[in-house]
């Protein structure tokens, strides 16, 4: 008997949202109309594909197996109706990016735009991820690609590097800087400590590090200009024209950036101009450090 797709979309919501509760809410059905779904297709394939927790509900092996499935289905189904649509349309489907604030917004994002432009069926998300978070993202179907500064080396993960940040400390050109304050991303950031760690310990604040949190790179880079501390940034994120200097005296550290999606033995043609696009924009970026100023 072939799977029953209402079942598939219902395990696929559970290991996307993480929680029964918010899958339900999701698809408009009642928990337990929810739960025998997934107990239904459970029984079916003869295996447990998720283990419930307080937490919430995890994918066993056989679950991630089922959910590549599923990913590969929908891409497949995807790729069919604009194949076959009278509309000029040949690709549609929803990206969902999650990663580094360095480089999705000011790079990924006009890099993918004429494709968007020209496809209007494609819809994009991005997502606010750090760290091992944007792999876990990707391992349960919640973003479709991620940029982070380690491999994840996880089961089922494709992870490809594209080049290094270089990372640099900067200043306020016009205030009095409050030198013992540095600008992070959020409290999960751990480059400033990772940065000043690799500096000769008479350039290291002596006292307790002082963080203000900024959301992103450009809340970041506003923040120096004004004086509200100094920060440790990727060269390439200061603008031409910022009221930032950079101190000559730290040694610069170079962080790796990875690409990370998953692996399936099939890849569309949405996925393909994707990754293509991604890939290409984010190495020529990289390639090209900003000039030195001081």
């Amino acid at each position: 008997m072939p799977l029953s797709q209402d079942q598939l979309e219902a395990f696929a919501a559970v290991a996307r949202a993480g929680t029964f509760t918010r899958a339900a809410t999701a698809l408009h059905l009642s928990q337990p109309a929810l739960s025998r779904r997934i107990t239904g297709l459970e029984e079916r394939l003869e295996t447990t594909l998720l283990v419930r927790g307080r937490g919430g509900a995890t994918l066993t092996d056989a679950g991630q197996r089922l959910l590549e499935f599923v990913e590969a289905q929908q891409s497949l189904e995807d790729e069919l109706v604009g194949d076959l649509s009278p509309s000029p349309v040949s690709l549609r489907g929803i990206v969902r990016i999650s990663g580094l604030s360095s480089l999705v917004p000011q790079v990924v994002l006009p890099a993918l735009a004429p494709l968007l432009r020209d496809q209007p069926a494609v819809q994009l998300e991005v997502h606010r991820n750090v760290d091992r978070r944007v792999v876990e993202a990707i391992a349960v179907g919640a973003a479709d690609y991620g940029l982070s500064q380690a491999a994840s080396d996880a089961h089922g993960i494709v992870d490809v590097r594209l080049g290094d940040e270089e990372f640099v400390l900067v200043e306020s050109r016009d205030h009095t800087t409050r030198r013992d304050v540095f600008l992070d991303v959020n409290p999960n950031d751990t480059t400033t400590e990772r940065f000043l760690a690799a500096q000769p310990a008479r350039l290291r604040p002596r006292g307790r590090l002082l963080r203000s949190f900024m959301h992103d790179e450009l809340g970041i880079l506003l923040g120096v200009e004004q004086g509200l501390g100094r920060a440790v940034k990727p060269r390439h994120t200061i603008t031409a024209g910022a009221r930032v200097r950079i101190d000559p005296r730290f040694v610069s550290l170079l962080e790796p950036v990875f690409l990370h999606y998953r692996r399936h033995r099939y890849y569309g043609r949405l996925h393909e101009a994707i990754t293509t696009r991604i890939e290409s924009a984010v190495r020529e970026r990289l390639a090209t450090r900003s000039p030195r100023r001081r």
